[in-house]
């Protein structure tokens, strides 16, 4: 299989860091945590008046109200040290201790270790009875992570809670985050029906985003009709919402009139909602084309909150709008260069040199209060010097990744986990640069070190198959099925069926059934399974196997309306003119249903291949031409013009029609002389005018020929044999040995054109042997040599002991011509005692017959009998003349032979 038919990147979008969530426009779906306090207050006044007194916990309390509860926590811990606390009042310090640990968690400065310390504190005994226990311990397990626990804790929760509504409000958003849309929508419908309420127009907003999110508009518009509140902050996420609808619709002026009035007056927005309204009008920007002001709009919100918790997706959609090729005073080019914290070097630097006149200059980063900013543009950076097709901006890009991974070994501040992630990405970035500049082995080194590692499990499981597609390039398919196998165990569902596939392809080019078979029948996954089933029908038909016709057949059947249907039809069609027997009837009938289907230009033209490849087999010339025509009509600027035009040219050569198969040729040769295909319109347009008919047709395709064989053209050595056929007959015997003796003396010259030019220089010798005998023994002196070759084909033997045969009658020396002749007869017969397959008939029987007129002529009636009998006796075309003949002369010549009665013998025993 040829490498252009390798592995299918397309099964998988492979971007950096595509496994990290650009900010979603629309409410956060992970669990609520400060929506609504649940702090469980004591229910006597006794343990009231206890905790009113307790300084500590009075404290706590008030930094939780003003939103500290990282301060919170210290205050809790105090409190409960006080001697003779209630089992009541200390319960409800703990549990206010857990709240605060949870909110201090998901804090910037906050840990998973406060989450998982709220857990062992919610375990406890003593507060497992209270309501709102099982809450705050979903909270944890939400904070962890642990979404499939937290929404099994909440469902678990009594409808007598009396929190239970908001409860389900919470629940609903964790089933979101775990893509169970169907049973939240049911959650959230059912909050809605209720009379209008916080927890009502809650749930109607938040179904409102999920219909948006799914594309059903009309859904999302009658809930946002259905919201009713007088609060402001319900009215302006309301507003949002609408904004969002209006991005779906694509109704960009109106969605980005919405997004700016929020953003220039954010009052009443939460900073995750504002966040999102700044994305938004981005968004709906560039989707106007409008990329100036969408620029102009990150770029400002980057200048004014450089340390916003979304700056990784503004830099994404930043970097989709700028172009590579920034000039050195552009003005985003200049803020990139200052947030990443660049300074002014001295004149008198000094400059690490290498190998090259390169130089670089040292870097030393120094601590800054933005690392994430100062990441994110030298990454972006980076992304736009690769992106250029100026070679000299890869250099400079390399050292940008080089630069992103050296920034914090060069202090001691801990690296945001955003840095673990680019750092670990640039690796990716960096395999892709030595890439395209065709440093395959370097790439390779690159991403096995990115595997070992990635600071995330996702970037190792990218790495690894980014690698197994560069081993399985380089046809190192075992190497290539390990990192494959690696990429197969991926959390991400997206890299281990792109793994999947591609392990499976990859046993297949090592023509592997064995392993692919394991891979086909260890997956539970349809998707897959599908897909491989596929991949083994075209591997099939790329290897003529005509049971991947049927595989093909069976897959459409089963497939219907699959996104890979028409592929499939496409490559049916193919097979059945590309594999032996044709079936054009049931190619035709796959054209004819993806025709209409697909109509870029590309598939039209391996439609086009497909119709004229089936018009060949059946020599229909006239339609093929036709076919071409149209494709060339419709499709004046597709870079597959040239080729149909040669195919054109074609179709009247075989019809016969040179003159114009000739003007076709030519014009390709005209209109696209760089093309690949001119070399071989050239050769057509020589041949087409040595066919022409014509004297002067032929006086012109040798100078043709001529042209080609001086321009060191890929046909050049057919050219030289085609010249001499024309030469030859035109009588210009001289230039036709010229033309041919390179070609006989060449050690590279292959078998075919080696027989073709020692036939042809035999033939021109022979004509000239009337004049002067000595030509006939140059002429056997070739065809010794010829006869000589290693592993001649049985064809090549005959033919040469014919035309042998036939010089040494002319030279007067029939014993060595009936021995060149009878060898044919010999050697045939040797060859069927040894069991080899090769059959040739035409230049055997010519051989023959004419060793038996030779036996004829000389009147040896018995040996031209047992001749004939010989040749009747291999199953031949014509072993029944051979037979005829045999018995005729010994009839006539009344020769018997020894194991069979004479025919008088038999009538006197009568």
């Amino acid at each position: 299989m040829s490498k252009a038919h390798f592995l299918r990147t397309s099964a998988v979008i492979l971007l950096i860091l595509a496994h990290y969530p650009a900010v979603i426009l629309r409410l956060v779906i992970l669990i609520a945590l400060m929506s609504v306090s649940l702090q469980a207050a004591p229910s006597k006044s006794r343990a009231m008046r206890e905790l009113a007194k307790n300084a500590p916990y009075q404290k706590g309390a008030k930094a939780m109200a003003d939103n500290l509860p990282d301060l919170a926590v210290s205050q809790f811990r105090a409190s409960l040290e006080i001697d003779n606390l209630s089992d009541e009042a200390k319960s409800s310090i703990t549990i206010a201790l857990a709240e605060a640990l949870i909110r201090s968690s998901v804090l910037d400065q906050g840990s998973d270790q406060q989450a998982t310390e709220a857990l062992q504190i919610l375990a406890k005994e003593e507060l497992k009875d209270l309501p709102s226990t099982p809450i705050w311990n979903a909270e944890a397990l939400a904070v962890l992570g642990r979404y499939l626990e937290a929404e099994s804790a909440l469902s678990n929760v009594d409808q007598k809670h009396p929190r239970y509504r908001e409860i389900q409000l919470i629940r609903a958003r964790i089933l979101i985050a775990l893509n169970r849309t169907e049973l939240a929508l049911q959650i959230l419908t059912t909050l809605g029906k209720e009379k209008s309420s916080a927890t009502s127009n809650s749930a109607k907003l938040l179904a409102a985003e999920i219909y948006i999110d799914l594309g059903k508009s009309p859904a999302a518009l009658k809930l946002l009709e259905n919201v009713e509140s007088e609060n402001p902050a319900t009215t302006r996420l309301k507003y949002y919402i609408q904004a969002r609808l209006a991005l779906a619709e694509n109704r960009l002026s109106e969605a980005a009139i919405q997004f700016r009035s929020l953003v220039t007056a954010p009052d009443h927005l939460s900073k995750k909602i504002y966040n999102a309204c700044v994305l938004g009008l981005a968004d709906a920007l560039t989707a106007n084309k409008q990329n100036d002001e969408a620029i102009a709009t990150l770029e400002d919100y980057i200048t004014k909150h450089p340390n916003s918790t979304i700056l990784q997706p503004v830099f994404q959609r930043l970097g989709k709008l700028l172009p590579p090729d920034l000039p050195a005073d552009n003005p985003s080019l200049k803020k990139l260069i200052d947030w990443s914290g660049e300074s002014a070097q001295g004149e008198n630097i000094l400059y690490i040199v290498g190998d090259t006149s390169d130089s670089i200059r040292p870097y030393q980063p120094a601590p800054s209060e933005y690392d994430d900013l100062v990441t994110l543009s030298i990454h972006l950076r980076a992304q736009l010097l690769a992106r250029s097709e100026n070679p000299i901006k890869n250099p400079q890009a390399l050292f940008l990744l080089n630069r992103l991974r050296s920034l914090h070994p060069a202090h001691t501040l801990p690296p945001s986990e955003l840095y673990m992630q680019l750092s670990s990405a640039s690796l990716l970035d960096t395999a892709e640069i030595q890439l395209k500049n065709k440093h395959p082995e370097q790439a390779a080194f690159t991403l096995a070190v990115m595997k070992k590692s990635a600071f995330s499990p996702i970037l190792k499981d990218q790495a690894s198959f980014l690698l197994g597609l560069l081993l399985a390039k380089e046809v190192q398919y075992d190497e290539a099925l390990a990192s494959f196998n690696f990429s197969r165990e991926s959390t991400s569902e997206e890299i281990a069926t792109a793994a999947s596939i591609n392990a499976g392809i990859t046993s297949l080019l090592s023509s592997d059934l064995t392993v692919f078979n394991q891979i086909l029948t260890s997956t539970h996954s349809i998707k897959i399974r599908n897909a491989l089933q596929l991949e083994r029908a075209l591997w099939k038909c790329r290897n003529n196997d005509i049971s991947g016709r049927a595989d093909l057949d069976t897959y459409i059947i089963e497939h219907l309306g699959s996104s890979r249907e028409n592929e499939a039809r496409m490559a049916l069609a193919a097979a059945c003119v590309d594999i032996a027997p044709a079936d054009i009837m049931l190619s035709k009938a796959q054209l004819d249903i993806i025709t209409p289907r697909l109509t870029d230009h590309g598939s039209q033209y391996g439609i086009t291949r497909i119709r004229i490849r089936a018009e060949e087999l059946i020599e229909n010339w006239t339609a093929a031409a036709a076919i071409a025509e149209s494709f060339i009509r419709n499709y004046k600027d597709s870079t597959h013009v040239p080729a149909l035009m040669l195919k054109q040219g074609e179709a009247y050569y075989h019809n016969e029609d040179f003159n114009q198969a000739r003007r076709i040729f030519q014009s390709v040769n005209d209109q696209f002389p760089d093309s690949p295909f001119s070399p071989y319109a050239s050769f057509y347009t020589a041949m087409a005018a040595r066919l022409g008919g014509t004297t002067q047709a032929r006086e012109e395709s040798v100078l043709l020929f001529q042209k080609i064989i001086d321009g060191k053209h890929p046909l050049a050595a057919e050219a030289r044999i085609q010249q001499s056929r024309v030469l030859i007959d035109l009588l210009r015997y001289k230039e036709a040995e010229s033309t041919l003796k390179p070609l006989i003396a060449s050690k590279d010259t292959s078998a075919s054109l080696l027989h073709d030019a020692g036939v042809l220089m035999t033939d021109c010798l022979h004509r000239q042997a009337a004049l002067d005998p000595s030509k006939y023994e140059e002429a056997i002196t070739i065809y010794d040599g010829l006869l000589q070759a290693k592993d001649l084909p049985l064809a090549w033997n005959n033919q040469l002991h014919f035309l042998r045969g036939q010089t040494l009658q002319s030279m007067n020396r029939p014993a060595e011509a009936l021995d060149s002749y009878y060898s044919v007869i010999v050697q045939k017969n040797a060859l069927e005692k040894q069991g080899k397959q090769d059959v040739e008939w035409f230049w055997f029987y010519r051989c023959g017959f004419k060793a038996l007129s030779m036996l004829e002529s000389d009147k040896r009636w018995e040996s031209a009998v047992k001749l004939a009998r010989r040749m009747a006796s291999f199953d031949g075309p014509r072993a029944e003349e051979a037979s005829k003949r045999a018995n005729n002369l010994a009839k006539q010549h009344m020769i018997w032979e020894e194991e069979k009665t004479p025919p008088q013998a038999i009538e006197i025993k009568k």
